[in-house]
């Protein structure tokens, strides 16, 4: 039932629903444009989602679990690298926050090495996810515990969301699609997630500006309209609220008040670089060419995201964003061309996808390498266990 084409279908629907409470007195009106180009890319995903659903690729295979050995020596690795990454920032973020000490998020990780310490850490928590659904080991779902209390410790929202979403598609994938159990239970597990969300975005704020705990700044930093603030809804959903319908807002100012260049060579090349290549590869282009993003209009306050859209428009108006669209909707063909869906790994890269495609609505999931890059591992690794036997006994796989 899971696919990438659903996902992107449902985040970009439940936005633009969302959108429509007026929740935030910062948002400008969507124009029917956009509103149709949003409504025409929703019902291409949800016709493709279910072509591939028919295909049968999505569906749910055992890994052949070798159970004489746990694969605790990745896990073992990934702590002393995380252990070396707390040791450069002097302290674990966690603990730093709630213990009020100096710690600037942005600063955090090793230069270089934190890029690769994540991106592996996030995809090997899904790939255990998949092992621990084939096998049902309780090892295996404390190692994958484990690896995702990696996300808490370094105190990043992001991370620990992806893992969850990816986790969370594994499990619908493995159970068939919904079911009136995983209803009741999934509907909570939500709320709760969203709210603990909130919780953990107030209580940085809070630390980051020597306040005790509010929610009234963030309230008042998003605009909250006074059908929110008397509806009766906790505050700290409203993080939720502005992080996901934000980005529509931000894409919104873009497209009425950016005037991009004529297209031309130049422009479709950065174009590629900024939109399409990883951002730490485009990173370094722009910094030997000289250029940079352009920049985007936003909406006031600290709301920064776009959609997977907004930078295409800056560079060739509504011809990026189509060009854009189209790209998206290939990305799963090519994914499929370029890993056999007998692989191990596929289902893990299909999950990672899935969460690509539901965080579209929110950042342009495809340039950042945070996510995105996760989907090195599974090519790499499946060429390594048809070549390499000790491969195969890292990972525990038959």
């Amino acid at each position: 039932m899971v696919n990438p084409y659903f996902c992107y279908g449902i985040a970009f629907m439940v936005a633009l629903l969302m959108y429509m409470t007026g929740w935030s007195e910062l948002y400008p009106a969507l124009s029917p444009a956009l509103i149709s180009f949003l409504v025409v890319s929703i019902i291409a995903h949800l016709l493709l989602g279910l072509r591939f659903r028919l295909s049968g690729l999505a569906k749910f295979t055992k890994l052949q679990f070798d159970a004489s050995r746990a694969p605790w020596f990745v896990t073992v690795f990934l702590c002393c690298l995380w252990s070396a990454e707390f040791i450069y920032a002097g302290g674990i973020p966690l603990v730093m926050i709630l213990l009020r000490m100096p710690y600037d998020y942005k600063l955090f990780g090793i230069p270089t090495l934190h890029v690769f310490i994540v991106t592996f850490s996030s995809f090997y928590t899904i790939f255990l996810f998949h092992l621990y659904l084939s096998s049902r080991s309780r090892q295996i779902l404390f190692l994958y515990g484990l690896n995702l209390i990696a996300a808490i410790l370094i105190f990043n929202r992001g991370m620990l969301l992806f893992n969850l979403s990816a986790s969370a598609t594994l499990f619908l994938a493995y159970k068939e699609g919904l079911s009136s159990r995983i209803i009741g239970w999934g509907i909570p597990a939500i709320i709760v997630i969203l709210f603990f969300f909130g919780m953990l975005g107030t209580l940085r704020t809070a630390h980051e500006s020597g306040t005790p705990y509010t929610n009234d700044g963030f309230l008042q930093t998003g605009g909250a309209s006074n059908a929110f603030r008397n509806s009766g809804i906790p505050p700290e959903f409203f993080w939720a609220y502005i992080y996901t319908t934000s980005p529509l807002a931000n894409l919104q100012q873009n497209v009425a008040r950016n005037e991009p260049a004529p297209a031309s060579f130049p422009t479709i090349a950065r174009w590629l670089s900024n939109e399409v290549f990883f951002d730490f590869i485009s990173k370094r282009i722009n910094y030997l060419t000289g250029h940079a993003r352009p920049e985007q209009k936003m909406i006031p306050g600290p709301f920064n995201a776009a959609t997977v859209y907004s930078g295409s428009y800056s560079y060739l108006g509504w011809a990026g964003l189509i060009a854009m669209a189209i790209f998206i909707l290939m990305v799963p063909v090519i994914l499929v061309k370029l890993l056999p869906t007998g692989s191990p790994f596929f289902l893990t890269a299909l999950a990672l996808l899935n969460t690509m495609f539901l965080f579209m609505i929110f950042e342009n999931t495809i340039r950042f390498t945070g996510l995105s890059f996760q989907l090195v591992y599974p090519l790499l690794l499946d060429a390594g266990v048809r070549r390499f036997p000790w491969v195969k006994r890292i990972f525990s796989l038959r």
